[in-house]
């Protein structure tokens, strides 16, 4: 039995939560022990605690903020004090953030690491949060992956695992509950919505450009939805501003957090993304059209393949992105099209099941090598940990 510590913000359930749940409730249990260290308490930890996964609150505080430069040593002495206590075989960081606590903890218990990266990163970003450290790291993506070959990594320590759905949870079904017109009286016409915290990275401001000139336009009457938390209380007020002076009060809702997405999902009747995320993959589990727009190129997307299971638009112009919206507006066929064929990509392609398999041969690969003299042979001559896309490919031939 092998105990794999879980590196996790915590807070509210969102992607990252959502996905790191996936890989701990089907890992095989005969094997792996999970043990998960969240910085806050919230949605996620209860999430957890309910499927009976052992979680603990540690307040592992910002590692590159001006006033934690102090602190981040003593919380990493109180992580290291932790992980000992617990006799843990390896740690995993689903939270870019964390990739530092996760590498100069599992160096000091001489233990593998992996990091989860989730999101592109500049090159310099793959530098700043020292992403080279880790002994494997997983991205979501071949974007995520190119930007980390970019960035320096080495590509035999990057293993390409996408996000994954529960295809029973995020089920066509849910629509016919359509909550959101339960809840908001002012929802008529069509609903398009775009899922995210409110920050400049998921471009609420753009959607909400491109909803201002629909409604100018004149044309069906749609209701746009922005679900999520206030991340950036300043950003927010930007968009608070926007609805103001545009007139769109009546036209635009915020919803908040919610801890209901499948609902929330299968009331809308497109989903627009504009920073790419598990959310497309949920949406179109439930039978929905997705837009995605400035944020992939066709050659990198996967899942969502333009015309087929959703509508792709590279460019992030905000006219491009206004007319792939008023194609899928007014176009019922199309939409209903397009959320069908990407509800069959949904079951063939997005099981939870197989993402907790490909992570736990990656495990199995890095575990098999004694950490210690792992290190001890890297340092003098180089070596590298097992190449994590061989990992996963031999997790994908089982």
């Amino acid at each position: 039995m092998h105990r794999v510590l879980y590196l996790s913000r915590g807070g509210d359930m969102g992607g990252s939560q959502r996905q790191l749940l996936h890989v701990l409730t089907n890992l095989d249990r005969r094997r792996y022990e999970p043990i998960v260290v969240c910085r806050s308490t919230g949605a996620f930890v209860e999430a957890l605690r309910q499927a009976d996964i052992e979680t603990h609150i540690l307040p592992l505080r910002p590692w590159r903020a001006f006033l934690s430069g102090m602190w981040r040593f003593a919380d990493t002495r109180r992580l290291t004090r932790f992980a000992v206590a617990h006799d843990v075989s390896l740690m995993h960081s689903s939270d870019l953030w964390l990739s530092k606590y996760l590498t100069c903890t599992a160096r000091r218990i001489g233990v593998p690491s992996v990091l989860h990266v989730r999101t592109p990163l500049p090159s310099a970003c793959v530098a700043k949060h020292g992403c080279g450290e880790a002994d494997a790291l997983i991205a979501i993506s071949r974007r995520v992956r190119n930007d980390l070959l970019l960035g320096g990594i080495r590509h035999e320590k990057i293993a390409l695992i996408g996000d994954s759905v529960d295809i029973d949870q995020f089920h066509p079904s849910v629509s016919a509950r359509n909550i959101l017109r339960r809840q908001f009286a002012q929802s008529r016409g069509l609903l398009i919505g775009l899922v995210g915290r409110i920050e400049p990275f998921k471009r609420q401001l753009d959607f909400l450009r491109a909803a201002a000139h629909i409604v100018r336009a004149n044309g069906p009457a749609v209701t746009f939805f922005l679900v999520g938390k206030v991340h950036c209380p300043r950003y927010n007020e930007e968009v608070l501003d926007f609805i103001r002076d545009n007139g769109l009060a009546d036209r635009v809702v915020l919803t908040g957090p919610r801890d209901d997405m499948p609902e929330v999902l299968g009331s809308l009747d497109i989903l627009v993304s504009l920073s790419g995320g598990s959310v497309m993959f949920e949406a179109m589990s439930c039978g929905k059209p997705v837009l995605s727009a400035g944020f992939s190129t066709k050659t990198n997307a996967v899942h969502v393949q333009d015309g087929r299971t959703g509508l792709l638009v590279t460019s992030k112009q905000n006219e491009d992105l206004v007319q792939a919206m008023l194609r899928l507006i007014s176009n019922a066929d199309l939409r209903r099209y397009l959320g069908q064929t990407a509800r069959i990509w949904a079951e063939d392609n997005f099981s939870h099941v197989s993402m907790a398999m490909k992570t736990q041969m990656l495990y199995d690969k890095l575990l098999a090598h004694d950490a210690t003299q792992y290190r001890t042979a890297s340092a003098a001559a180089g070596r590298s940990m097992p190449a994590a896309a061989e990992m996963v490919s031999a997790a994908s031939a089982r």
